[in-house]
């Protein structure tokens, strides 16, 4: 299978200064982090909505530094034990970090009505899943015990969240973002609605293509398949499939930049946090960022008229 054909025609010297936002940026959102904890908690209904958005707002800043980890310049061209496949595996992280700024942004939609289903949401589906190991295993000493201190915990986290089981058992399960942008008439779409849409097209689709192992992901854009097949290329597919691995790199390392900004974007807006110069550092990270095709399309349809008003 001769992928490296793909790839004739792309270039591969497609390149960005990460060094101008890599740090900053997840500095930025480690702030943001702190600020949603300790101030944020005031705009809100309840202040488990603003550590369920600290938890995710973290997950995106580890999972945004761990492909950068992975895809280090000293790391490629040093460490022998690196491999392309490492950096290829684990580009659908991507799609983690657009699932976060889907929760973050729809709890923010309507805190009261949406922080409350995301959270009773995942209560109720831990419960559940405790249950369904009862009914499993019920009778097994080592499992009685073990699901027995998994319920008692989740009964102490129900009450100090201010809820009762049947306010769980009753929850609706929180849809996902495919359900979500799809919900309604195309023509009454929401703007938030429009907006996640965007992170669901062609090339986007890649990362959910490559983390359900679907055909539609090894032959994508950049057929990420190929990697995983290296040694059954021809030498020079094989050397020419080396080459655009930084063409790939380029495109999700700046995608998962530009999904963490929009996240501390989105945040800064409903909260309006003031001091430590979060205004200043956000357009500082657009600005670095936009010469990126996909990063100045979302900032001039969504926040140019925002962050810097006539």
């Amino acid at each position: 299978m001769a992928f490296g054909h793909y790839y004739r025609g792309m270039d591969d010297k497609l390149r960005i200064d990460a060094e101008e936002f890599q740090a900053p940026l997840w500095k930025l959102a480690e702030a943001m982090a702190e600020l949603v904890i300790h101030e944020g908690h005031k705009q809100l209904p309840a202040a488990y909505i603003s550590q369920d958005i600290q938890f995710m707002i973290r997950h995106a800043i580890a999972t945004y530094n761990l492909l950068f980890y992975l895809n280090a310049d000293e790391r490629r061209e040093q460490d022998t034990s690196w491999n392309y496949v490492y950096g290829v595996a684990a580009a659908p992280l991507v799609r983690t970090l657009i699932d976060c700024l889907y929760n973050i942004t729809t709890i923010l939609e309507n805190p009261a009505e949406n922080g409350a289903a995301y959270h009773k949401s995942g209560l109720r589906k831990r419960l559940l899943d405790i249950e369904a190991d009862q009914e499993q295993y019920g009778g097994k000493r080592e499992w009685d015990d073990y699901n027995a201190r998994q319920i008692a915990a989740l009964r102490f986290l129900i009450h100090e969240d201010k809820f009762t089981e049947d306010d769980i058992r009753t929850a609706d399960t929180w849809k996902p973002m495919g359900t979500y942008i799809l919900q309604g008439k195309k023509e009454d779409a929401t703007a938030h609605q429009s907006f996640l849409k965007r992170f669901t097209y062609l090339p986007w689709k890649q990362y959910s293509g490559l983390s359900h192992a679907s055909l539609d992901g090894y032959i994508g854009e950049l057929p990420a398949g190929s990697y995983f097949v290296m040694d059954r290329m021809a030498r020079e597919d094989r050397e020419n499939t080396e080459k655009m691995y930084v063409a790939f790199l380029t495109r999700h390392l700046g995608r998962s930049a530009l999904v963490l900004l929009c996240i501390v974007t989105e945040l800064q807006l409903y909260f309006r946090f003031k001091g430590h110069q979060i205004d200043e550092r956000i357009l500082k990270m657009w600005d670095a960022m936009i010469g990126i095709f996909e990063v100045k399309e979302i900032y001039d349809e969504r926040y140019e008229a925002f962050l810097r008003p006539r």
